[in-house]
């Protein structure tokens, strides 16, 4: 008798634990952090939001992004950065621009003017912008090969 009812108090208690488990699995959580860069010929390529498009087929395996974020300033405007690897054995020039968005993911400013960044052989450097704008919500870096 005993060993009916403990067996009947443990089934209880799992599926109390699956229908929270299950109910848990319905929420849709926010997407923490950046998406990885995608060169942006590909056919399945949308604007992915506070990420970094690659524009050229000639930098688009010389490069890495290894990370990029954004805070608030002590103004409320936004800083981005994306900190980029050269991969290759020799230096390369790119070229990069940020477009920022608010909180219906319509552009607000920008695109800002091209800014030229120097990376030496295998090594890393970072990109950043502020906004001028204290309701920006989203933004888009481009990248591109240094002209």
């Amino acid at each position: 008798m005993k060993k009916g009812i403990v067996l009947s108090i443990l089934a209880i208690i799992t599926l109390v634990i699956y229908a929270n488990c299950e109910k848990n699995k319905s929420k849709v959580y926010p997407v923490e952090g950046t998406a990885p860069p995608i060169h942006i010929k590909d056919p399945a390529t949308s604007v992915r939001w506070n990420s970094v498009g690659i524009l050229d087929d000639s930098i688009a395996k010389k490069i890495a992004v290894e990370q990029t974020n954004s805070r608030r300033t002590p103004t409320n405007t936004l800083e981005v950065w994306a900190q980029l690897r050269n991969r290759t054995d020799y230096p390369l020039q790119v070229e990069a621009r940020v477009q920022f968005f608010d909180a219906n993911k319509a552009p607000i400013e920008g695109p800002t003017s091209w800014k030229r960044i120097y990376l030496p052989a295998n090594s890393i450097a970072t990109y950043s912008m502020f906004s001028t704008r204290i309701d920006v919500s989203y933004y888009y870096i481009e990248i591109r090969e240094g002209k």
